[in-house]
C-alpha cells in the first residue's frame, strides 16, 4: 500500500499561488464586465451638464440629440414646466419664393444654414403661388418647436408668420423636409 507524504513547503506555495491567481482572474472579469456594460448603454449628452435626460435619434445624416428638461427642473411662479429647446442645428429645410423679388429663396435659405446651421434638403424653388403672408409648414408635431422658434427669431421683424402642419403628399417638399418655409410678400418689402 501506498503512504502518505506529508505536504512540502512547494505544494503550500503553489497552493496559495492558483488562489491568488484565481482572485486576480476573478477581478479583472468583473471591471470588464462592468466597463462593456457601462459602454452598451452609455448616458445621452447633455449640452448643459444636466443629467443626461434627453432624446437621441438616429437617422441617415447621423446622430440627432435634443435636450429635454430634467422632471426636477425648476418651474416657474405657476407650476408650469419651461418649454423644452428648438434643435435647430440639423434641421432639414426648404425655402420657397412666394414673391417677385428674383433671388429671395436663395439668399434666405443661405443665410438660415450659415447662421443657423439648418441644413437645406432640396434647392431653393418657387412657390407654386404668390404668398401674402410668410408661412412656415411643420412636417412632424416635434418639428412644432423649431417652426415656432425660426418664426420668433429668424422672423421677427415680421407681423405675422403662419405657422401650419404641412399636409402629406404635398407635391413641391421632399420628403425628407421638416420645414417648409413659402417666403411671402411681407417678408419681401422688409428686405426692400
Amino acid at each position: 500500500m501506498g503512504t502518505h507524504e506529508p505536504p512540502t513547503n512547494r505544494s503550500f506555495y503553489l497552493s496559495v499561488t492558483a488562489s491568488t491567481l484565481r482572485f486576480a482572474i476573478i477581478v479583472a472579469l468583473v471591471i470588464g464586465g462592468v466597463v462593456i456594460i457601462d459602454q452598451a448603454f452609455p448616458a445621452a449628452p447633455s449640452a448643459s451638464g444636466g443629467d443626461g435626460g434627453g432624446t437621441v435619434t438616429i437617422d441617415g445624416d447621423g446622430i440627432d440629440v435634443t435636450e429635454s428638461p430634467s422632471p426636477e427642473a425648476p418651474t416657474g411662479a405657476t407650476g408650469e414646466q419651461p418649454a423644452p429647446s428648438p434643435t435647430v442645428v440639423g434641421t432639414r429645410i426648404a425655402v420657397f419664393n412666394g414673391t417677385g423679388v428674383s433671388g429671395l429663396a436663395g439668399d434666405t435659405q443661405t443665410r438660415l444654414t450659415d447662421e443657423y446651421g439648418y441644413v437645406a434638403a432640396q434647392d431653393p424653388a418657387d412657390a407654386p403661388a404668390p404668398v401674402a403672408v410668410t408661412t412656415i409648414y411643420y412636417r412632424a408635431n416635434k418639428d412644432q418647436i423649431e417652426a415656432e422658434f425660426l418664426a420668433n427669431d429668424f422672423f421677427k421683424k415680421l407681423d405675422d408668420v403662419n405657422i401650419l402642419k404641412l399636409e402629406p403628399g404635398t407635391g413641391d417638399v421632399g420628403r425628407d423636409v421638416q420645414l417648409a418655409i413659402y417666403l411671402g410678400n411681407d417678408y419681401a418689402a422688409l428686405k426692400a
